[in-house]
């Protein structure tokens, strides 16, 4: 699916901070690296990429299932048009051979009857012979003689004709009857063939779901590792700073005099001003439906937290929250395939009751901290379907949607798809 990204959307993603404070960032970022060394952390983030991957392959192998599973349903709709075919061919057939019995029957009757006829006028064909020897003329015995030999003629020919019809309705009857059960082996071929391939798929989307769940808990835990980590750089740069701070007033102290002293300890109170100074981001935005194609995953929330850097944490927020009460309807934003979803009320990693949508190249949605989940992994949703309830389940300060929005396991700006 092609998305459309409206051009104040990307730019309200890439600068959702100004351009100073992120080259602190980087400048700070780059001096703590030593204090973190990569063998400190229990989740690496190539494995979780190794992952991705796994779940990436399983996706199209999914897709490839479905396309066999099409083509399986095709060729049974055909053997199944070749079998009715054959069927309805096998009933002309049958009646084509009825008629020609029903046929036989009557010259065998007619026959019967003449031969009984025969019989009563003293004998058979030794009587039409007797009868044209005592023709009163030649001419009278010839036309005797003429009819007797038509009539055993006209009955051979009947009696011959009958017979070829029932051979050849026999023959044609049991010809469809051949093609009628080669259709019906090809339509249990086939039936076979669909049962086979959807217990793969369902085997296949447990598996991508086990995936996706790891995935989801390895990479709540590499962030808190990651978040562990930059607060024991930045503990250890303020106690480094403030050691240094300590030793040059001392030395301050015992090298200059109480002017100076008086004017260092103005000149520190002017930096701690300076230091805890500072805003805090806007809370309260309405949740639009922007330029994307996605539908609003909470129509009428309000956005508390959006995606990109945060100024309270300094940590780099990977979906938008979406405020509203307990229990508000959750809808999917476009159809797809549960992948994941989860109604136990844990921590799950942070998420709490949670739901994953694939929809498809590589494209995913997640929806987080939900008070109910009403879909399971492997079923088929629709766009604006109700999948759950806003709540405040796992890491959550209060009632929220938490949507998410990745591509190929990259967590991307969501308001480029709403």
């Amino acid at each position: 699916m092609k998305h459309t990204r409206s051009p104040h959307r990307r730019a309200y993603c890439i600068f959702t901070r100004p351009i100073a404070r992120g080259l602190f960032a980087a400048v700070l970022a780059a001096s703590l690296v030593p204090l973190v060394p990569a063998a400190a952390f229990a989740v690496e983030r190539e494995e979780i990429d190794g992952l991705q991957a796994q779940a990436d392959l399983i996706f199209d192998t999914i897709d490839v299932l479905q396309t066999d599973l099409n083509n399986a349903q095709a060729e049974y709709e055909t053997a199944l048009a070749a079998h009715d075919a054959a069927e309805a061919a096998k009933q002309q057939a049958q009646q084509r051979l009825t008629n020609a019995e029903e046929r036989m029957e009557a010259v065998q009757e007619q026959l019967s009857r003449r031969a009984r006829q025969l019989y009563k006028n003293g004998g058979g064909y030794e009587a039409y012979l007797e009868v044209s020897l005592g023709a009163a003329s030649f001419s009278d015995m010839v036309g005797y003689w003429h009819l007797a030999n038509s009539l055993f003629v006209s009955d051979a020919k009947l009696i011959q004709e009958s017979r070829d019809l029932q051979v050849e309705a026999q023959e044609a009857r049991d010809e469809f009857e051949a093609q009628r059960q080669e259709a019906e082996a090809q339509m249990e071929a086939a039936e076979a063939l669909k049962a086979d391939i959807a217990t793969k798929q369902a085997a296949l989307v447990e598996e991508a779901s086990k995936i996706t769940e790891d995935i989801a808990n390895l990479e709540a835990q590499y962030e808190l590792e990651q978040e562990e980590a930059r607060r024991a750089a930045e503990e250890a740069e303020r106690a480094r700073q403030e050691a240094e701070a300590k030793a040059k007033a001392e030395a301050e102290a015992r090298a200059k005099a109480e002017e100076e002293a008086r004017a260092a300890a103005a000149s520190a109170t002017q930096a701690s001003a300076s230091e805890s100074g500072g805003g805090s981001g806007s809370a309260g935005a309405s949740v639009d439906s922007g330029y994307g194609t996605f539908a609003n995953p909470c129509p009428g929330a309000s956005t508390s937290s959006g995606w990109g850097w945060r100024d309270f944490d300094n940590s780099f927020h990977k979906g938008t929250d979406m405020a509203a009460p307990t229990g508000t309807p959750v809808y999917a934003a476009e159809s797809g395939t549960v992948i994941y979803a989860t109604n136990d009320g844990g921590y799950n990693g942070g998420a709490g009751n949670w739901v994953v949508i694939a929809h498809g190249n590589g494209l995913v949605t997640k929806y987080m901290h939900n008070s109910e989940v009403y879909v399971s992994a492997g079923q088929s949703v629709e766009r604006g379907q109700n999948i759950a309830a806003v709540g405040s389940t796992g890491q959550s300060s209060g009632p929220h949607l938490h949507f998410q929005v990745e591509v190929n396991g990259t967590a991307v700006c969501p308001y480029d798809y709403l």
